[in-house]
């Protein structure tokens, strides 16, 4: 998967986990988890960081959300 296709599912693995009820959402977090996971490595091997230069977060690249 490419970084745009990573992000979308990550966004939808947070909204479908914020919608379901505190009782099942340990499992679903653990998907967006994984997302998260997965867009971390992804931007590390691109060598971009999570955030731009003008935002003013440093976040290097190749470092854990």
């Amino acid at each position: 998967m490419d970084l745009n296709h990573l992000l979308y599912h990550h966004q939808l693995s947070i909204m479908q986990a914020a919608s379901l009820p505190a009782v099942s959402r340990a499992g679903a977090y653990r998907l967006v988890k994984h997302y998260q996971t997965r867009i971390d490595r992804l931007r590390h091997q691109m060598g971009v960081s999570s955030y731009p230069d003008w935002c003013g977060v440093a976040v290097p690249a190749g470092a854990v959300s």
